[in-house]
Formats: C-alpha cells, sequence, structure tokens
C-alpha cells in the first residue's frame, strides 16, 4: 500500500492525499492553494494525471483548499461528499452564477468573470453524497467517514482499510466547537489504534494564536450588545457556512432581544443548517433572523432592538448603505487576523477595505481558529497510537514539532521534510 501526498507537507491547504492498493486508488480532497500558497497552482493537466483512473475522490469539507479544484476532476471519475456539505456547496455556487448572470445584464464583463460558476455547477450535478458512518468501498479499499467539529458545517474525518491497514485521515478538526466534545469518546469507541496517522497540523505553526471555545465568542458578544445603556448596532465580518460562528452570533442575539440580520444567500445558508442540525439542537436552529429590508420600517425596528449584521468580504457596498441609516455602527472582526494585518501575500483587499471603515474604538476582533490546538492534536496522536507512522500535513514550514505533548516512541514516528511539498510512503 501507497500513500502519496501530492501537495501539503509544508502548506496550509491546497491539500491532495492519495492511497493505492494494488489497483485501486482513491484521493482524498483536491484543494485549491489558499492566497499567499508557497506553491504554484497545480495546472489542468497535472489534475487530470492525479485523478485519471482514481476509483473516487473523496472530500471532507467544502472549504475551497480542500474542494476547489473539484471540477477539474477528469471525466467519469466519481466523487463524494457529506450530504449536508453538498447543498451548501450548491447553494453558494448558485448564488453566485446568479451574481455572474446580473453582472452580465449590467455590461459588468470583469466582475462576471470572477463569479462564472457554470462549470463548477456541471461538476456539482454528478456529485455524490455520504452521510456520517456509512461505509464506502472502492475494489479493495473501504472508507468509513466520522464527523468531525470544524468550521465548515458537515465535516469528516475519514478511516481507511486496505491490505488490513488502518489509516486515518483527520482533514481539518477541532475539540473547541460546540461539537467537538465527542472526539475523545470517538476515536477509541470507533476507531481504535491505527498503522497511520495523516493528521491536519495548522496551529503547529501557530502556538501563540489565541484559541477560545464558541461559547466564549458568544459571550464577547453579548457583552458588546449591552455594553451601553442603548441598544448596540454591529456588523459582523465573517464566514458565511461556519455553522459554529454563526450560531454563536445567532445565540447572542436571542439571548438580549437583537436581531441576526442577512442577506438572502446568507438566509439560504441558514435555512440548511437549521434543516440539517437544528433538528438535534436547538442552537442550529436559526429561528431570530431578519432578512435585510430597504423599508424606513425594517431600519426602525432593529434600531430599537440592536442587532448584528453578517457581512460578507464582497459586500462593503451593502454595509456601506445599512451604515447611512446606523452611523454609530461597531464592526465585529471574526476571521483570521492576516487577512487584514498579515503579509502582504496574505492580506485580502476586501478585507482591509471593510476593516479601513471603522476606528480602532468601534472595532472588535472576535475569533478562534477552526483548526485543532497542539494539546488536541497530542491527544488524537496518543488515542490512535499509529504503528507504522504518523504524516503532518495542511501545517506550515515554521511548524514547532517539539510542541506536540506525546511519547518519544510516538515522536520517532512522526515523519517530517521541510524540503519537499509532496511524499511518498510505502506501507508494508
Amino acid at each position: 500500500m501507497n500513500i502519496i501526498i501530492h501537495r501539503g507537507t509544508t502548506q496550509i491547504g491546497g491539500c491532495v492525499t492519495e492511497i493505492r492498493s494494488n489497483n485501486d486508488r482513491i484521493i482524498i480532497d483536491l484543494g485549491s492553494n489558499l492566497q499567499g500558497a508557497p506553491s504554484r497552482e497545480f495546472s489542468d493537466k497535472e489534475i487530470f494525471n492525479i485523478t485519471e483512473h482514481a476509483n473516487a475522490v473523496l472530500y471532507t469539507h467544502y472549504h475551497g483548499d480542500h474542494v476547489g479544484l473539484f471540477s477539474k476532476v477528469a471525466d467519469g471519475v466519481p466523487q463524494y461528499i457529506g450530504e449536508g456539505a453538498f447543498m451548501v456547496m450548491k447553494c453558494k455556487n448558485e448564488a453566485l452564477q446568479h451574481a455572474y448572470d446580473s453582472a452580465l445584464k449590467r455590461g459588468d464583463r470583469d466582475i462576471a468573470e470572477e463569479l462564472n460558476k457554470e462549470q463548477e455547477l456541471k461538476a456539482l450535478k454528478e456529485m455524490n453524497t455520504f452521510n456520517a458512518e456509512d461505509t464506502l468501498t472502492f475494489g479493495g479499499i473501504s472508507v468509513t467517514p466520522f464527523f468531525c467539529s470544524h468550521s465548515a458545517f458537515d465535516s469528516y474525518m475519514f478511516l481507511i482499510e486496505c491490505e488490513n491497514k488502518k489509516i486515518l485521515h483527520t482533514g481539518d478538526f477541532r475539540e473547541h466547537g460546540y461539537l467537538g466534545k465527542g472526539l475523545r469518546k470517538l476515536i477509541p469507541a470507533k476507531i481504535g489504534q491505527v498503522d497511520v496517522l495523516i493528521i491536519e497540523g495548522t496551529m503547529l505553526g501557530r502556538n501563540t494564536e489565541n484559541v477560545r471555545h464558541e461559547v466564549q465568542i458568544k459571550s464577547c458578544v453579548g457583552h458588546l450588545l449591552i455594553q451601553k445603556s442603548e441598544r448596540k448596532h454591529l456588523f459582523a465580518l465573517c464566514s458565511s457556512t461556519d455553522i459554529d460562528r454563526l450560531a454563536s452570533l445567532h445565540k447572542a442575539c436571542k439571548e438580549h432581544g437583537a436581531w441576526l440580520v442577512c442577506d438572502i444567500y446568507q438566509k439560504q445558508v441558514l435555512d440548511i443548517f437549521s434543516e440539517r442540525a437544528g433538528k438535534y439542537s436547538d442552537l442550529f436552529s436559526f429561528d431570530r433572523v431578519k432578512v435585510l429590508g430597504e423599508d424606513k420600517h425594517f431600519f426602525d425596528e432593529i434600531r430599537i432592538t440592536g442587532f448584528v449584521m453578517l457581512i460578507r468580504p464582497s459586500r462593503h457596498a451593502l454595509m456601506m448603505k445599512v451604515m447611512h441609516y446606523f452611523p454609530d455602527a461597531e464592526l465585529i472582526y471574526s476571521m483570521w487576523h492576516g487577512y487584514y494585518a498579515g503579509t502582504k501575500e496574505q492580506l485580502n483587499e476586501k478585507v482591509v477595505e471593510i476593516v479601513s471603515e471603522f476606528p480602532k474604538t468601534k472595532f472588535h476582533e472576535i475569533h478562534t481558529s477552526g483548526h485543532a490546538t497542539i494539546a488536541t492534536l497530542s491527544e488524537v496522536i496518543r488515542l490512535t497510537n499509529p504503528r507504522k507512522a504518523i504524516i503532518p500535513i495542511h501545517r506550515s514550514k515554521e511548524s514547532d514539532l517539539s510542541l506536540l505533548q506525546i511519547s518519544d516512541k510516538q515522536r520517532e514516528k512522526v515523519l517530517l521534510d521541510n524540503n519537499s511539498n509532496r511524499r511518498e510512503l510505502s506501507i508494508e
């Protein structure tokens, strides 16, 4: 059995992993590079060569650095993602395609080309879906997805079994989300010891980053809403598909009588979350939400109650329209710090543009990582106790593996090479 990390051993995002057994092979994640990535993007030919004749391509979740190249997979190769994640992907791409059509009608061809999702929507029509703990079989390889908590709805880690070997591919995961508490029970109960652990290592290079539980995020937002005698008017710059963060903002609004305000696309995403996850927990039932209106009555109502309005980096113009009515509004920044204060390569121009509208007194950075802390990474290594190898991926060259709280025997199994973004390993 061979494991090939085509990309991701020395960079965060853009990960592509191949598991090969005799005549069968599967690909896990086919991500596009994040902004400022150290490696060049794969060409269409390279993607074709990686995926041609594969039994399947499986995705851990819908973030672009894991699924971004899905529309370029070789014809005839089946692709799989979680059923809930598929619904979010479809909703997002349909919204972008609608924006593309509108831009064409306005004659904004430059903007339109950035929004065209025709190829992605065509590929989505062929996408297969799975649910947690479905066992998928591809020749001599079986894959069982297990739900994990991440800053994307319906995320999974995969247990791969072939040639009497067990591989756990964690994807991106964490414990400090609302549903992260089940991780330490899941591994001993349903996964057990593995031969190879392929584990994300994002936080190995960000060990100084402040990591808080989502409950603390909710409390911080609630504190802002009642900080002064008058009701607060807040914008929240955050991911439109981070179910935990959106739940934190929504719960804070409910507890203090404010409204969560959003546009039509965001409401569609929240409806998916309510339908899929709300039936299991009231935390994910988004019922105190208003779709942004433009009449005076709407603004008068939310002025009295206070609000948190969800904003994406692309919605700067919409935010400015609302600020006309609420010049006192403040900003909750709930995204990665590097998008507005990182290196030149990391900066997101649209994020910087929005942040620049608010003085420091009206800017509140309230965020936590979507990735496992060093303590959580160490615990997963301890619980799986890999027999053969530990392969950290989705990590930067600055990763400090000495921070892992693991035994010397386990540390000897960690495969680390900062000279290559690709790695091939044969498991006997």
